[in-house]
């Protein structure tokens, strides 16, 4: 935690310009040391995401924890994670988070089907897309109704 706003800003942009002199990030996640924190980071696309923990913190967990966010973010926004997209459903990228984390840092959901079906972001064509052996029963059970109505309806 940040003393004031001020502190937090030059923190995150004097870590957004380490993260961009290292070069081109993998496409998996990296974990560095930065001041007293650990940092996990990634980039999609045009985007940089961060899970910022300090020093004591389990670097495996934080590394799980941001591959989680960018896997629910892949599936919720159908691959389209850009600054733009997550502009346009900001409100839900945020329910997401918050379904991710509460807000002292604890790990509430990783599972990236389950964290898109808390934040209300599911619908029947989001479900049609996700192979049935990832479903639960009633999912499954769900999916074959409207895949059926829909036939009839045709």
């Amino acid at each position: 935690e940040w003393p004031d706003l001020e502190v937090q800003r030059e923190f995150e942009k004097s870590l957004l310009a380490k993260v961009q002199t290292l070069g081109d990030a993998s496409d998996n996640v990296d974990v560095m040391e930065f001041r007293d924190f650990v940092v996990a980071y990634r980039q999609s696309d045009d985007v940089f995401m961060f899970v910022v923990g300090g020093r004591d913190e389990n670097e495996l967990i934080m590394a799980e924890v941001l591959h989680s966010l960018d896997q629910t973010l892949a599936l919720m926004l159908r691959g389209q994670v850009y600054e733009e997209v997550i502009l346009e459903n900001l409100q839900g990228v945020l329910l997401v988070i918050d379904e991710l984390v509460d807000q002292e840092g604890v790990i509430m959901e990783s599972e990236p089907l389950e964290l898109v079906a808390r934040a209300g972001q599911q619908n029947a064509s989001f479900m049609d897309q996700v192979p049935l052996g990832e479903q639960t029963l009633s999912q499954a059970l769900q999916t074959a109704r409207d895949q059926i109505t829909r036939s009839i309806l045709s």
